[in-house]
């Protein structure tokens, strides 16, 4: 069994460590971020979003070296800056980079060093090896060839499902997405410089149009996307879950039913368990906790015309992310 580490104890590496804690307590081998322990400690237990921890978290030094305590199992705790000076042990083979810092396969590869073998990048990465979103290009990874590997975005995990099964039952001619997406902490709590005008700007006042990151990744799992597909996100003041709208024009024919049939019928095939339906009136904090990577809102749909149709999809853009990387580490540990 490969032994796994992770660098980064940001909101996706929190959740990660909570939920290999009650998945596979014994995986994670060693944990890194600059952060001082008693800070990472608190933020392990309780969480503003998701809840206080449901199992016991600890920290503590001994011998000059920290420690977490995952009910009872020890994770040393490293604070480098720089990926090529973590002094991983062995036999560390897999790193999960969930810094946020380092997104490139120039940097996360600094990772690869000593016995470690595989880097998964939980973002999008403009060049990694291969960027995976389940199921829709699982199957084509390959650990002999990826060593740098992207699990994509939150966006990207609840948009193509949303997308392939429409070209699945009815084609694609054109397509585009727009994401009513939470606040970030790569936003401004107040108005503050920052290379994005809009992202400048105070978080919780405005509704402030910006870029997604998920564009890039969807086109790279999805090749055979409709040419020019893009969008925009819109970020909104809330903490957490987001809203995907889809519209297309079909190849086919279809009608509110047939729509909602295909989506529908897919929940049995391949996407069990990844994709949902919402429930009835849903609202956005009906949905946090959820751990599908999209959930269907039918209620929404709408036919512009038999070929012109609008979908929408919510999903947990922590709690769905996170169990999609999960799965991918379990996966990957099982393969090396």
């Amino acid at each position: 069994m490969t032994t796994l580490a992770l660098n980064g104890l940001g909101r996706i590496g929190r959740l990660l460590v909570r939920r290999l804690g009650a998945s596979r307590p014994g995986l994670l081998g060693a944990v890194n971020d600059p952060a001082p322990l008693e800070q990472l400690v608190h933020l392990l237990r309780y969480d503003s979003v998701h809840g206080p921890s449901e199992r016991p978290i600890e920290g503590f030094a001994e011998g000059g070296q920290d420690f977490l305590l995952l009910g009872d199992h020890r994770v040393p705790l490293f604070h480098a800056s720089d990926p090529a000076e973590i002094p991983f042990p062995s036999p560390t083979r897999l790193v999960v980079e969930a810094s946020g810092r380092f997104t490139r396969r120039a940097d996360a590869a600094r990772h690869l060093k000593g016995g470690v073998t595989h880097v998964l990048i939980s973002a999008p990465s403009p060049d990694a090896d291969y960027t995976v979103i389940a199921p829709v290009n699982r199957a084509g990874l390959d650990p002999g060839r990826h060593r740098v590997i992207s699990n994509a975005s939150c966006t990207a995990h609840a948009t193509a499902p949303m997308l392939k099964i429409l070209d699945d039952a009815f084609g694609l001619e054109h397509a585009g997405m727009s994401t009513v997406h939470v606040v970030t902490n790569d936003q401004r709590l107040l108005d503050l410089p920052h290379k994005d005008l809009r992202r400048a700007r105070a978080a919780f006042q405005s509704i402030i149009p910006t870029t997604s990151s998920a564009f890039g990744a969807l086109h790279r799992a999805l090749p055979d996307l409709p040419p020019g597909f893009d969008g925009v996100a819109l970020r909104v003041p809330t903490l957490n879950v987001n809203l995907v709208d889809v519209v297309a024009t079909l190849r086919r024919d279809a009608d509110p039913a047939s729509i909602k049939a295909a989506y529908a019928s897919a929940l049995a095939g391949p996407w069990k368990g990844l994709v949902g339906l919402a429930p009835p009136h849903a609202v956005s904090c009906d949905i946090t906790g959820r751990a599908e990577s999209v959930l269907m809102d039918l209620d929404l749909t709408l036919m512009l015309g038999p070929r012109f149709v609008k979908v929408f999809g919510w999903h947990d853009n922590e709690t769905g992310y996170a169990a999609r990387l999960g799965e991918l580490v379990l996966d990957l540990t099982e393969r090396l």
